[in-house]
């Protein structure tokens, strides 16, 4: 006798593309369609991401509904992450390590987390000004945010329990991607008027 299947539809806001999965239950197929939700809003914008209303509330929402350690290797004064980071000694953070190296000693600890924040400086221009602002020499190479969040979000992704959300926020929609195993469950777009860049922040939750 063939299985029953049914179709469960999440509900969500502003729906942008479907994504369909396959589950068993007691024996009984399920096809269940998922839908990534997407939403623009305003705001006016801030050097500290996350004192942003609605990027603040975005980050609160996946804390509350992810509970367990957390992990911020860009987290300047921010203290919502159980394991902080930032390379400026004169933040509140507890380590003051590159990203990357952070991560890894982090794992070294035994560090298993069910959140992270990616929230890192979103130009070679952040990257020069961060690293300037508290004397460290500024390499060509330390410029390239491209090779700095590849290899941040490689030493990070360890670290992330299976099912675990990563929050990234910049300029880009890129996140972890599908070749670490994760999958895009929400976007929000914060624009800023004016001249000013949107902020992208993208939840992933991690399926591999």
């Amino acid at each position: 006798m063939g299985h029953v299947v049914y179709l469960v539809w999440t509900r969500v806001r502003r729906p942008c593309r479907r994504r369909v999965r396959l589950a068993y239950l007691a024996g009984v197929a399920i096809l269940v369609a998922r839908q990534m939700i997407f939403n623009r809003t305003f705001a006016m914008p801030s050097a500290n991401t996350f004192s942003v209303k609605p990027i603040g509330e975005f980050v609160v929402r996946y804390i509350a509904t992810n509970p367990g350690n957390s992990i911020d290797p860009f987290a300047r004064n921010n203290t919502q992450a159980t394991w902080r980071n930032d390379l400026d000694p004169a933040t509140s953070a507890p380590f003051h390590m590159d990203a990357a190296d952070f991560c890894r000693e982090a794992a070294r600890r035994g560090a298993q987390c069910s959140l992270a924040l990616f929230d890192p400086p979103y130009s070679p221009r952040q990257i020069s000004e961060c690293y300037k602002g508290f004397g460290r020499e500024v390499t060509t190479a330390d410029t390239q945010n491209a090779a700095l969040y590849k290899r941040v979000r490689d030493a990070l992704d360890p670290l992330i329990v299976p099912g675990g959300i990563v929050l990234s926020f910049g300029w880009s929609s890129n996140g972890m991607g599908k070749t670490r195993g994760y999958e895009i469950e929400e976007i929000l777009l914060v624009a800023h008027g004016g001249a000013h860049n949107d902020t992208i922040c993208v939840a992933e939750r991690k399926i591999g």
